[in-house]
């Protein structure tokens, strides 16, 4: 890889780190870089590599996890950790060695030293939003809008059922956001009370939209039809906009941010990077880009998707070109992939696959995930203490390991 970011207060700490449980957990993404000590150490580091708080790992959406290591042997087993009675298109959250899921209505606690139950909650929730980690609580979207339990007994800290389903909760300052049917929310910390910030149907407003914003610097970062905004998660306002080269449809597409520069992909079949809501380049691709992208070490991962071809990219920054050869793979890639120092893993419908990111080597592969026809993998997987935690629409969550 020709370089690697610095992960310090200026990139990482500016999302407000929180301690939960005596773990460092990103609760928020509203501090000022001009607040840095520029005296603090480079890279400094502070999730630990046991933790998964959110979806994408951090409110940026990166899926990079700085100090994580998943399996990275050429051979790797499974085991069944959880066994659900609905599906699950969440990605998990891990705290304390604890990992949090829904599923068919309720949420979840497991230990992962025992592997079992922890505590059972009914919340109505909804197994397609992805929970997240903060303030001694995990938030997770409902059938009916949000609710925040405790992490350590899942007593239920508040709720609001405002008539939403599965928004998909980011932690702020304060509070935590969240999209749903093209209003950008703010929930209350303390009580959940909601205010809309911004309701995307005053300008453009139509689908398809972004699921999961991006937040950075004060702003959420999300997408409506064929214009990626920046809105003040404070007051709401516009702090600019973008559109599509093409003026098509950009899909439902999760943004992510690094070093101020936001890039997401689209059905135009072009790779966007995006800064201060001018366009500092685009990539065009044989393939409409079908999932989210992530992003590390100067490199962006995503997935495409046409009639007869599923390939997945890996993108260098620096040089505008491929990083390696598009993967070429059996199903598409509709989930994030997910990142170490030196393996991206990819979710791809009923398979695993672990890329090397140096030169796109497979280090394993996983076909047909959980039984003879394969379980389907609809959301991102979690990564703690050396292993994989796979959820499925089969309402399962498998460990991956290295054998």
């Amino acid at each position: 890889m020709s370089w690697k970011p610095n992960r310090t207060r200026r990139t990482w700490l500016a999302s407000c780190a929180s301690t939960v449980a005596g773990v460092s957990v990103l609760a928020g993404c509203t501090s000022d870089s001009s607040e840095t000590n520029e005296d603090e150490p480079e890279n400094d580091d502070t999730l630990s590599a046991d933790t998964w708080p959110m979806y994408g790992v951090d409110p940026q959406n990166t899926g990079y996890h700085p100090t994580a290591t998943g399996p990275t042997g050429d051979e790797v087993r499974l085991r069944k950790v959880f066994e659900g009675e609905g599906s699950i298109s969440n990605s998990p959250v891990i705290v304390d060695d604890t990992l949090y899921v829904a599923a068919d209505t309720h949420l979840y606690a497991v230990d992962l030293e025992t592997e079992e139950l922890e505590w059972q909650k009914e919340v109505n929730a909804s197994p397609a939003a992805h929970p997240a980690a903060g303030d001694d609580r995990v938030f997770a979207g409902t059938r009916d809008g949000i609710v925040a339990a405790d992490l350590e007994d899942g007593e239920i800290r508040w709720r609001n059922d405002i008539g939403i389903s599965s928004v998909n909760p980011v932690p702020v300052n304060d509070g935590v956001i969240g999209i749903q049917n093209l209003f950008l929310h703010y929930f209350d910390l303390k009580n959940g009370d909601e205010s809309t910030l911004h309701d995307m149907r005053n300008h453009q407003g139509s689908y398809p939209y972004t699921h999961v914003p991006a937040v950075d610097n004060g702003n959420a970062y999300f997408v409506s039809e064929n214009s990626i905004y920046a809105v003040d998660i404070v007051d709401g306002s516009v702090q600019w906009q973008f559109n599509s080269s093409t003026k098509e449809p950009l899909g439902e597409s999760d943004p992510v941010v690094l070093d101020e520069t936001v890039y997401l992909g689209g059905e135009d079949h072009r790779l966007y990077a995006i800064e201060s809501g001018s366009k500092k380049w685009e990539l065009e691709i044989d393939e409409p880009i079908k999932c989210s992208p992530s992003v590390a070490s100067g490199t962006v991962y995503f997935g495409g998707g046409g009639t007869g071809t599923q390939d997945f990219f890996a993108i260098n920054i620096e040089n505008k070109s491929f990083e390696w050869s598009p993967k070429n793979l059996r199903y598409s890639v509709s989930a994030k992939p997910v990142i170490t120092d030196d393996i991206v893993y990819v979710s791809s419908y009923h398979d695993l696959v672990a890329f090397n990111t140096e030169d796109g080597t497979v280090k394993w592969r996983v076909k047909d995930l959980g039984q003879e026809s394969g379980e389907s993998i609809r959301a991102p997987p979690a990564i703690s203490n050396g292993t994989l935690y796979v959820p499925t629409a089969e309402g399962n969550v498998y460990a991956v390991e290295d054998a």
